[in-house]
Parts: C-alpha cells; structure tokens; sequence
C-alpha cells in the first residue's frame, strides 16, 4: 500500500479576522468595484472564508465578541470626525478591542478614526488630496517595527486621502503613541498605538485597477485640483503610470500585510530569529462585552479574554 504523507497544516490557514467594512457596499459597486473584503482577502493571502466582515456603515451591528485573531479597519468616503452613531460605535469597539488584547491593523479611514479614539486629531488636509502613489518614510520607530521588517526606510504605495491626522496625543490608555511613518507632504502615515495597534494612512489592501476606478469616478474633482489633464489622455496617461508601478507597490503591500499577519497577529516568532516563511504558532482570541448586539464572530477554539462593559 502506498505511503501517503499529508501536507503541513499552516498557522496562517488557522488564521481568522475580523474585518470592519466602514465604506457602504452600493458605493463601491456603483463605480464597477468589487466587495471590500475580497481586497482584503487577496492583500493577506489569506482566503475569505478566514474573514468575518461586519458591514457596519451600511448599519449592521458590532459583535459583542471578539473570537478572531485580529481586527483590521478599512478605508471610507466618509470623514473619521463626522458625528454619527456608527462612527462613534466603531471607535469604542476599537478601543474595547484593545483592552481585550486583540491585535489591530488599520487603514485610511480607520488610521483616522483610531487616532481620534485615543484623543489625536483628523482633520482636511492643509496641503490638499492624495491621490495616486506616494511615498512612505519610515520614522526611527518605524524602522525598529516588525511591521516594516524588510521594507527599505522609504517606499511607495498607493492612496486615496483628503483627510489626515494631524495630531495624536504623547500617549493613550492603550500605550505610547508613537509616528511609525511620514510622507514629503503630512506626518503621521503610520503610527504605533501600544504594543496591539497599528495604522498606517496608505492603502496596501488596493491594486491599480482599483485606483483607476477611483480616477474615473473623482475625474472632476481629479482636474480641478491638477491631479490631471481634462483630456482623456490625460486620464490614460495617469492610470498607465499606475499599472507601471503596481508590481513593486503590490509586492511591499503584501509584505506589509505579511508582517503584521506573522508578527502582530502570531507575535511568537521574532524577526531576529524567524525563519522565513514560518510563522508563530501562538494563537488567541478576545471579548468585547457589550460592543454591540450581534453575536461572537469567526470561532476557532481560541482562549478568550474578558473585559469590561463598551456601549
């Protein structure tokens, strides 16, 4: 009889997230995009049945659980310091994720939202819109951040902000906060919020297909402020250059995600001593009494961790 040998069990396949989707669903397939988690999806490696998504925007409620390894925080067209309910809501439950001890990745929006949870400041940026590629300087911080481990101390990914944080506080009840990253044109990019949060402005969930179709849809807005021509070549000539550049912006985006993925989300093994490609084999899960009222997402057998009341 035949010996047959059953293929390694990866950590990351064990790996579930919950994704906190704070861009309604009709906008994006109003301008020809595709579900907000597939970006995700495909920006981890990891597959979508290891993603829980909470559509909260579209007014789909917060667990009151938290049974995934991680939380990652998406973009929005609304602004972080607008006041409604649900924006208010998300903010407590990223607060109260990490009182739970869950890891957290957030971006754009989230980046934003999460620096005013802690008593920081988002606000219309003075030097106008981002749009396209840009390029990211580490801090001294950043450079020491597993988050960045085999990033150069500057690179390029795509964005899409008209908002930025301009201010964060010295510290928060979570921990120091602390700018990871910087651009020529605004500071905190990135920032470390203790030791389970981190943030980057940047958008390395998205490819250049996905940029283009935000050009097509903000065109006026795009000429208007220079970004490009009023001719279609103009329009061609600035998606060209996305697609150019997609290859090495793609590939730092997901060595991005890979980074917090193995080592603050499986914070076992050290980029000191880590052999490539092995992840940590820790795993955990948190609680958030009374964040909302859904039920406990994405269960897999992880130890949870209790914490007090949210809303």
């Amino acid at each position: 009889m035949p010996h047959h040998t059953r293929a390694p069990h990866r950590v990351r396949d064990r790996i579930r997230l919950l994704f906190v989707n704070t861009q309604e669903r009709a906008l994006l397939t109003a301008i020809g995009l595709t579900r907000y988690p597939q970006w995700i999806a495909a920006a981890t490696g990891l597959d979508p049945a290891q993603i829980v998504t909470i559509d909260v925007a579209d007014g789909q409620p917060l667990p009151d659980t938290i049974e995934a390894d991680a939380v990652i925080g998406g973009g929005s067209g609304h602004s972080a310091y607008e006041k409604l309910p649900w924006i208010n809501r998300t903010k407590e439950f990223f607060r109260a994720a990490a009182r739970a001890g869950v890891p957290e990745l957030h971006i754009c929006w989230s980046h934003q939202a999460r620096a005013e949870s802690v008593g920081g400041r988002a606000a219309i940026g003075g030097h106008g819109r981002r749009f396209g590629i840009d390029t990211v300087r580490l801090t001294p911080a950043g450079r020491r951040d597993p988050l960045f481990t085999g990033l150069p101390d500057e690179f390029d990914l795509f964005t899409s902000h008209v908002d930025v944080v301009e201010q964060v506080p010295a510290r928060a009840a979570e921990g120091a906060v602390v700018e990871l990253a910087y651009s020529r044109v605004y500071r905190n990019e990135a920032l470390a919020i203790g030791p389970t949060v981190r943030t980057i402005q940047a958008h390395p969930e998205i490819t250049a297909s996905i940029i283009s179709a935000l050009a097509r849809s903000r065109r006026g807005a795009l000429v208007r402020e220079g970004w490009i021509g009023p001719d279609d070549a103009d329009l061609d000539a600035f998606t060209a250059t996305l697609y150019a550049r997609e290859v090495q912006i793609v590939a730092t985006s997901r060595r991005l995600m890979a980074n917090w993925l193995r080592y603050h989300v499986r914070p076992g093994v050290r980029p000191d001593t880590a052999p490539t490609g092995t992840p940590s084999t820790d795993a955990g899960a948190g609680v958030v009494a009374g964040a909302g009222a859904g039920a406990g997402v994405g269960a897999h057998g992880g130890v949870p961790a209790a914490v007090g009341g949210v809303l």
